[in-house]
């Protein structure tokens, strides 16, 4: 990550004091993105991968960092969104090498599945209730990033080998397609010197739209109830003027099936899903009868 080099004349000698301006963050500090989210941009937005930059860091990434993306609901990883609603992010760095006494990051979201010349945000951070040390730096003003980044303002101590932080971001609106998580970490030595001996490394991951198809009305104008909302031990589901098959079919936010039933429905019938054993989060439940659905957003605490 860039540093900034100040120069002092110290009794007609060159003393050489090497400042690091990213201990406040390189975004806020220094309006540089790391991540490697502006790779591909043009012009003065265009950043480059990783802490290379003015070789203050490792010239190239290291094996020995790993960096992990994990988009949550409710605490359960998923590799899809729905649009509006508010997860947790998480960023993860490992150190396998050389113990080291500080880290830094940068976290990101942006539009479409790979880096481009114009970036764009996705979603929003909230800016309340972050962890210690760190902060959500808005591109307002700046000729180096166009994107907001969430990032340290000063140095993190760490004394494992793993260091974790989450955060919150809302999804953008329905319809914006698939977007990506960036994201950077860079463990120091904190010798105060621009050396090879601080190590980083990136993380791309696309995150897809969940998308299901939403019908007002199921054949033979049936009325359908789910109940309660949220959820805690089952899940009732109850059709009124139906006739026919139907199938009530429970997904979580990643598409994976939960939950199949199906049943012969004739006026008024009345289906218990149990639900003890899901995961506390967020589900589509969909009653179909082989032509037509309807589907419903639950919550399962």
């Amino acid at each position: 990550m860039k540093k900034k080099i100040l120069l002092f004349i110290v009794g007609g000698g060159l003393g050489l004091f090497a400042l690091s301006s990213y201990r406040e963050g390189p975004a806020h500090y220094s309006g540089y993105d790391c991540t490697g989210a502006e790779a591909a941009a043009s012009g003065s937005f265009s950043n480059p991968t990783g802490c290379t930059t003015g070789g203050c860091h490792a010239a190239s990434a290291a094996s020995a960092i790993s960096v992990t993306l994990e988009l949550d609901s409710a605490g359960v990883p998923t590799t899809h969104y729905k649009g509006g609603l508010t997860y947790t992010v998480k960023i993860s760095g490992t150190n396998t090498g050389a113990s080291l006494p500080g880290y830094g990051f940068q976290l990101n979201a942006t539009k479409g599945t790979a880096s481009a010349s114009t970036n764009v945000d996705a979603g929003t951070w909230a800016t309340t209730g972050l962890p210690a040390s760190t902060q959500v730096t808005a591109p307002a003003g700046s000729t180096y990033f166009a994107i907001t980044t969430v990032e340290h303002s000063s140095t993190i101590s760490i004394s494992g080998s793993t260091f974790t932080q989450s955060f919150t971001w809302t999804a953008p609106v329905t319809g914006t397609g698939s977007i990506s998580f960036w994201g950077v970490a860079n463990f120091v030595n904190n010798n105060g010197r621009a050396d090879a001996g601080d190590l980083w490394n990136t993380a791309h991951a696309v995150i897809g739209e969940w998308s299901t198809t939403e019908v007002a009305t199921v054949a033979n104008e049936a009325d359908i109830n789910i109940y309660p909302n949220p959820v805690v031990n089952e899940m009732n589901v109850q059709l009124n003027h139906a006739t026919g098959s139907y199938t009530v079919s429970v997904y979580d936010l990643s598409g994976r099936m939960i939950s199949n039933s199906s049943f012969v429905a004739s006026g008024t019938q009345n289906l218990v899903v149990p639900t003890s054993n899901w995961v506390p989060g967020m589900y589509i439940a969909v009653v179909s009868n082989g032509t037509t659905q309807k589907s419903f957003r639950i919550v399962k605490n």
